[in-house]
């Protein structure tokens, strides 16, 4: 019998129904348990436009079961290939990306309470192993969690045999991806290669890595709650002591830069630098990625982005993208990763991009209007990054802070035709 975990009571719950056999078992789990635990089931599906002819069949085959059994359906179509190549990434990460960016705002626009992904107990064994071969910190021991943000894998603890049993026994229907055989691709050679061998050996393998990356979570979650204890924010500049541990200091600054929008562009050789640092002189200085500079003043470490205003022109709104102060920023009708999702018929067609002026007020999401300066403060905003944060603007309305926030007035509701992306 299969166990389904984090299925909440009384929620709204969409499935991210591919058609495989793993979504088609959750699927069929979640609506025999609907009226349990009074759940309402809807689906989304999405195809990525990677398989041609065969990811049409799939989805044809998604529309065809749900409105065959009344479930909700929700259905994009992307184009990860093209996506992938602009972003510089394999078509699995741009898949990914385009994949949960959709997810994210359907849970923004309150199509359900929760997403729930068939991801499952082998699923993460294959995730752990991955990270282990490519060179991994302890937190890619950690595998998929169960349930963040909005997200729920009921099957987390449901071995890929168990599906395949629960499949045959229910005479559930499911379509196969034909590339799931090809062993080009790295997942696929240790999913029909590696892990079978392995398999045999240790039986209970996957079990025991999953236990692995509960323990490793705990004490990862640990470390960075110890860490940022010591971490200090005051007037746009962060502050470490000089004498923290090097693995606090480590995990520590990996926050700090994560504050400051390095979210990738880090190396070991930062962390390296910043460590030599706490040994020099007071004054001695090092630079990290974008503009971040680290300087030691006496017995703390302070972080922070160099560099002064800069005179910036006006630029009209649109859809596209466009250079502000030397970074490329998008606005899109296609979702983006870590992008602010809007309502783009709320924007009037005066709007301009800019930097901040005096008088500049917001609207909080959620309500509430402040003076710019004073919500910048309010979000930690570092003093040298809030004179060049890109806005757009209406006079002296802000309705969208690039990287931060959207203004109340344009948010998604379930009347918006016109969804767009600001990254």
């Amino acid at each position: 019998m299969i166990k389904l975990k984090n299925v909440e009571k009384n929620k709204v719950i969409a499935v991210a129904l591919s058609g495989g056999k793993d979504s088609m078992c959750l699927l069929d789990l979640l609506l025999k348990s609907s009226k349990k635990l009074n759940i309402t089931v809807k689906a989304v599906n999405i195809d990525h436009s990677i398989r041609g002819e065969e990811s049409e069949r799939d989805s044809n085959f998604v529309k065809d079961y749900c409105s065959k059994f009344n479930v909700p359906l929700k259905f994009f179509k992307v184009d990860a290939i093209k996506y992938s190549k602009e972003n510089n990434l394999t078509v699995e990460e741009g898949a990914r990306i385009l994949r949960y960016n959709i997810f994210s705002s359907l849970l923004n626009e309150n199509y359900a309470d929760l997403i729930a992904t068939a991801h499952h107990l082998s699923d993460n064994f294959e995730t752990v192993l991955f990270n282990i071969f490519r060179g991994t910190s302890t937190k890619g021991l950690t595998g998929i969690p169960d349930k963040r943000d909005g997200f729920i894998r009921p099957l987390i603890d449901v071995t890929r045999g168990e599906i395949d049993k629960y499949i045959s026994k229910n005479n559930i229907p499911f379509v196969e991806d034909s590339t799931n055989g090809d062993i080009d691709y790295t997942r696929n050679y240790l999913r029909n290669v590696v892990i079978p061998k392995i398999l045999e050996k240790f039986p209970t393998a996957e079990t025991s890595v999953k236990r692995l990356g509960e323990i490793s979570r705990e004490e990862n979650d640990f470390l960075d709650d110890l860490a940022n204890k010591n971490l200090d924010f005051n007037d746009g500049k962060y502050y470490l002591p000089v004498d923290l541990s090097p693995i606090l200091l480590k995990r520590a600054t990996k926050t700090i830069l994560y504050n400051l929008g390095i979210k990738k562009d880090y190396e070991s050789v930062h962390f390296k630098d910043v460590l030599k640092l706490t040994t020099l002189k007071s004054g001695s200085k090092i630079n990290l990625p974008k503009n971040v500079v680290a300087v030691k003043e006496y017995n703390k470490l302070a972080f922070y982005i160099e560099g002064e205003k800069r005179e910036v022109k006006s630029v009209k709104f649109k859809v596209g993208k466009f250079n502000f102060l030397d970074n490329t920023r998008i606005i899109s009708a296609t979702p983006l990763d870590n992008a602010l999702v809007f309502d783009g018929d709320k924007i009037p067609e005066n709007a301009v991009i800019r930097t901040k002026r005096d008088g500049d007020v917001f609207k909080k999401f959620g309500g509430g209007t402040k003076k710019l300066k004073d919500y910048l403060i309010d979000k930690k905003i570092p003093r040298a990054d809030r004179d060049n944060l890109p806005l757009v603007a209406v006079d002296n309305k802000i309705l969208i802070i690039f990287g931060v926030e959207i203004s109340d007035d344009i948010k998604i509701t379930e009347s918006t035709t016109n969804t767009l992306y600001a990254k």
